[in-house]
């Protein structure tokens, strides 16, 4: 308008009208932008305790949870791999340990729901802090236990706000709302009220109200995302809804490794999560292992921390899970160490497509570069220069797609099986498919019940082992009988066996002849308690002693051995575990009454049960169905020496290689 009236006023009849028209015309100015800012990465991870999987997909369906049907979501796993050092229980507190590290119990070292407890690896706050120091991060729970598993992150720095909002979810959306808008980089809520309702009432209209209830918390939050991208769009969130772990069909959280336990609910804000399915109905019913190509709860760490570049780089990549980002992934990696640590066996499972070489890499190190096919390798090409029990860090890469995992190596100056081991030795059950006594003293394994069938796995310390699965029946496990009188006319003797478990059990008899309704009842006890831990017990006239607080590995096999000297009257207990070295505790037997050492129950000895056969059943802390592993189960009708069990648990020899 103004270029206009100037140029009217110009022809209109002044005498300029030269000056006009050779006047330059006027300059014309760019306009005035401010200079774009660079894009600053954000998340908000969501974590709903209570909410199942099951629970969200009718939700979705039924567009009663209608924000969670905008997330691109899938079935996912948590609990680590059942049966190996991986396992955790299916819990709040061990599955949130596992989303902020990326790690199973293995590596992070939180096993219950037991308050006051530390991880032990470094956190998703920990490794953003490092890589990018001006970064704020904050977290609102709703359970205060969960709160204090990151009471050293705010302590070290790593987290600029935490809040214990103590039960109350409410001030978990608040507080998130409140982080949001003050800019923060990265903002972890963690809503409970689901499980709480579950627990209480079960899976009834209540529990799906407070799951409506918060959906429409993530909705808001979501909605409080896209309004700061719009007002500030070099803003790139990141949203991530999972749940921690899954529940029992009541609706309580009970830890155990079943399907329903095992499964949690991922979902983000992306088009696409590597391995999701929506294929749900492959996935009902009872856990598979195929499962284990699905994401999983360790995944969701290295996911937020891609998305942040803040990811350790390849050889120095030390977490189980890996970005969902990516187009590969390697799975499920696991490390085996053999019987003789000698070699170190890897194994994983691809997702997607190889890219290239798949690089093995031990302590920082290539050690190996693999067709992109493969899915092992056996690595024996380490040293040791000291004895004792040494930690191998593993990280297998192919491409930007990289998993880690370690394995521990005992090492110890070549030890031979001993020649002497075979005096003495009255019976030895190798486990090789059979129940057979190959030293032929008498000894038989039978059925509490006599119909229960011998059941073998294959991953044996020599080759199989008898898995004795500890059914639901009040009969339902296994004995050692020995011929009568034998305990009773020794004056002394020793049983060895390898044994292993999940450990999650407490107050169960591994191998017993007593009624442990009370370990000062006669008899002889090795149990095992919640720690893990094994406790081996011996009494009689009214008289006890135990050794108690002896740790074990999970899901690996330990060397297990009692001796009763009544001469001494001492009780040794020895345990070799390849994760923690050799330990040998004696003690006294003072007052017990050693002629009462064959219990009250008959010339028989339970295995994964007490002499009754009905412990594990009626009384145990941790009652019903449990598997024990045994292997090369021996008894010598003497002490056996401290080099002697050395030789046993170090030779990486079965006793049987003394038979010709």
């Amino acid at each position: 308008m103004l270029l206009a009236t100037s140029a009217l006023a110009g022809c209109g009849g002044g005498d300029d009208d030269d000056d006009a028209a050779t006047a330059p015309p006027p300059t014309t100015q760019p306009p005035v932008t401010e200079p774009a800012q660079p894009r600053a990465d954000k998340v908000l991870f969501i974590g709903v305790d209570g909410l199942t999987y099951d629970a969200m997909r009718r939700g979705v369906a039924d567009r009663s949870l209608a924000n969670l049907g905008q997330l691109t979501a899938t079935r996912a796993w948590t609990g680590g791999v059942t049966g190996e050092v991986t396992q955790q229980p299916t819990l709040a507190t061990p599955g949130w340990a596992t989303l902020l590290t990326g790690q199973w119990a293995d590596v992070h070292g939180v096993r219950s729901n037991a308050a006051g407890q530390a991880m032990k690896a470094a956190t998703l706050f920990q490794r953003i802090k490092q890589a990018q120091p001006q970064a704020r991060l904050a977290g609102a729970f709703n359970s205060p236990a969960q709160a204090s598993l990151l009471g050293g992150d705010r302590d070290a720095g790593y987290l600029q706000a935490l809040t214990d909002c103590a039960g109350v979810d409410d001030c978990v959306a608040s507080q998130a709302r409140d982080r949001i808008t003050e800019g923060y980089d990265v903002v972890v809520a963690q809503f409970g009220a689901p499980e709480r309702a579950a627990s209480d009432n079960g899976f009834n209209a209540s529990y799906d109200a407070v799951i409506r209830q918060t959906d429409a918390a993530i909705g808001v939050l979501a909605k409080q995302l896209a309004e700061r991208r719009a007002a500030h769009p070099n803003e790139n969130w990141l949203m991530v809804v999972a749940s921690s772990h899954g529940l029992g069909k009541t609706g309580v959280a009970d830890g155990l490794a079943l399907s329903e336990n095992k499964t949690i609910l991922l979902a983000a804000n992306q088009p696409a999560l590597l391995g999701g399915s929506a294929d749900d109905a492959s996935f009902d019913g009872v856990w598979d292992s195929n499962w284990y190509a699905l994401p999983s709860a360790a995944d969701v760490a290295p996911t937020m921390l891609a998305h942040l570049g803040a990811l350790p780089a390849p050889a120095q990549y030390d977490m189980a899970g890996t970005p969902l980002s990516e187009t590969l992934a390697l799975r499920r990696l696991s490390a085996r160490t053999s019987m003789d640590n000698k070699t170190v066996t890897l194994s994983w499972v691809r997702v997607g497509e190889p890219e290239g070489d798949i690089v093995v890499s031990r302590d920082g190190v290539e050690v190996a570069r693999l067709a992109g096919t493969e899915a092992s390798y056996a690595d024996s090409g380490f040293t040791f220069d000291t004895e004792g029990v040494h930690t191998l860090n593993y990280t297998v890469s192919a491409g930007r797609a990289t998993s880690a995992t370690r394995a521990s190596v005992v090492y110890t100056k070549p030890v031979p099986l001993l020649a002497s081991l075979r005096t003495g030795l009255t019976m030895l059950f190798p486990f090789e498919g059979n129940v057979t006594d190959i030293a032929a003293g008498g000894g038989q394994i039978t059925p509490y019940d006599g119909v229960q069938t011998p059941a073998f796995a294959d991953a044996g310390v020599f080759g199989k082992m008898f898995k004795n699965d500890r059914g639901s029946a009040a009969l339902g496990a296994f004995k050692l009988d020995y011929p009568a009188g034998m305990l009773d006319s020794l004056s002394a003797f020793t049983i060895g066996f390898w044994y292993q478990s999940d450990g999650t059990a407490n107050d169960r008899s591994i191998l017993g002849n007593k009624d442990y309704n009370s370990g000062g009842n006669p008899g002889i006890t090795i149990a095992q308690w919640a720690g893990p831990e094994l406790r081996f017990n011996l009494a009689g006239g009214g008289s006890r002693v135990d050794i108690n607080g002896v740790k074990f590995t999970p899901n690996k096999p330990v060397y297990i051995a009692m001796a009763i000297d009544k001469t001494a009257k001492t009780m040794t207990a020895f345990v070799y575990d390849s994760e923690i070295g050799f330990t040998r505790r004696v003690t006294a037997t003072g007052s017990v009454n050693l002629a009462q050492v064959a219990g009250l129950f008959g010339p028989h000895i339970g295995l994964n049960e007490d002499g009754r056969g009905t412990y594990g059943i009626c009384c145990a802390g941790t009652k019903g169905p449990y598997t024990m592993n045994f292997d090369d189960l021996a008894f010598w009708s003497r002490a056996l020496t401290e080099d002697e069990v050395k030789s046993l648990a170090l030779s990486g020899k079965s006793v049987s290689e003394l038979f010709p």
